[in-house]
């Protein structure tokens, strides 16, 4: 069991440590950065030579159930504007696919000149300096070849700008707070630092995993929580704790940001965030227009920009992504009732229902 903790956690605090140093990361249009970094594994090579993502829009004329959704603006060349325009569904089919939600629900398409991308830079070596001090932050990780493999990641990823005291918090967290010795039983008990709603003595515990550029997390905030507390947890017979899963950059600014004020309006901060998640997640700018949505919240751009340069902050998301590695997480939302894993059940009635039938 330690050995596989160990190689989930790291694997987890590796792929997002190095996302975190990606180009997406610098924050100016995050979400169709993205896009046009991976257009043509979305949309195939042929399609990719002639279209390009522009913008992502609030849809006010998307074809959706309710009536807004999200817009995606296509530049096409002219000569394949008319064979485009016909496959447009298969194309928000495919985006929607790749992303794993409901990213897009129409299209509109612009004329103009599809640049050639230019190759990708290589990414030169670290100099020694740069080594050096992500060896010596490694040494204490007790693992040979896990002290080894961080020391390689490290000096990667702290080569990239603005990423170094982030990025080395991020990969030695496992060793700091010892997620990857915790036995299976103790990781669905509350953990130091966890976030609860209830009280803490409720002989029923349900511990959920978000990510904040998931839609079916906010469904579950807006629409299944309301019900919960009312009936469950205000009553004293549920606790729910919220752990961080972020499935993308966005969203781990996203949680950064809630580790960052203060405890007690924790959830005031997530809810806030999942509210206005179609407003900040489908802008051109999704890490500022988070900050403007928390500004009812009374988060400042200052403050945020403090947070994401928080190391502890960052730290706490990624030994929360290391616990559901280790526990099979995969998705999200998926919440574990009374040590059960029941992925996303659904709304108010089913949890409820699985609470009747295992709740003590």
């Amino acid at each position: 069991m330690k050995g596989s903790m160990r190689e989930n956690g790291f694997r987890a605090i590796g792929g997002l440590a190095q996302r975190l140093a990606s180009g997406m990361a610098k924050g100016r249009g995050a979400s169709i950065a993205r896009l046009r970094a991976e257009w043509s594994a979305v949309v195939g090579p042929d399609l990719a030579r002639t279209t390009r993502p522009d913008a992502l829009l609030a849809g006010r004329g998307a074809r959706s159930s309710t009536g807004g959704g999200k817009l995606l603006r296509l530049r096409v060349s002219g000569a394949a504007a008319l064979e485009v325009q016909h496959q447009t569904g298969q194309i928000v089919e495919r985006v929607n696919a790749y992303f794993g939600h409901r990213m897009i629900d129409d299209i509109r398409l612009v004329q103009g000149t599809i640049a050639v991308s230019p190759p990708p830079r290589p990414i030169p070596a670290p100099d020694p300096r740069t080594v050096t001090e992500v060896a010596a932050r490694a040494a204490a990780v007790q693992d040979p070849d896990l002290r080894a493999a961080l020391t390689r990641l490290g000096a990667r990823v702290v080569n990239r700008r603005g990423v170094l005291a982030a990025a080395l918090g991020a990969l030695f967290v496992a060793d700091d707070l010892g997620a990857q010795e915790l036995p299976r039983h103790k990781l669905l008990e509350p953990l130091p630092d966890d976030h609860m709603l209830g009280k803490a003595d409720a002989p029923n515990t349900l511990i959920a995993y978000f990510s904040f550029t998931c839609p079916h997390c906010a469904t579950f905030y807006i629409g299944a929580l309301p019900t919960l507390r009312r009936e469950w947890i205000d009553t004293g017979r549920l606790r729910l704790i919220h752990r961080h899963y972020p499935s993308d950059v966005v969203a781990t600014r996203a949680a950064q940001l809630t580790e960052c004020v203060a405890p007690d309006r924790f959830f005031a901060t997530v809810e806030a965030l999942f509210r206005g998640h179609l407003d900040w997640l489908t802008g051109t700018d999704p890490e500022a227009d988070m900050v403007k949505v928390l500004a009812g919240q009374g988060m400042t751009p200052a403050e945020a920009e403090a947070c994401y340069a928080n190391d502890r902050a960052l730290d706490k998301v990624l030994f929360n992504v290391q616990t559901g590695r280790a526990l099979g997480v995969t998705s999200t939302p998926t919440l574990f009732i009374n040590e059960e894993n029941y992925l996303n059940p659904g709304g108010p009635d089913a949890i409820a229902a699985i609470l009747r039938q295992v709740g003590r």
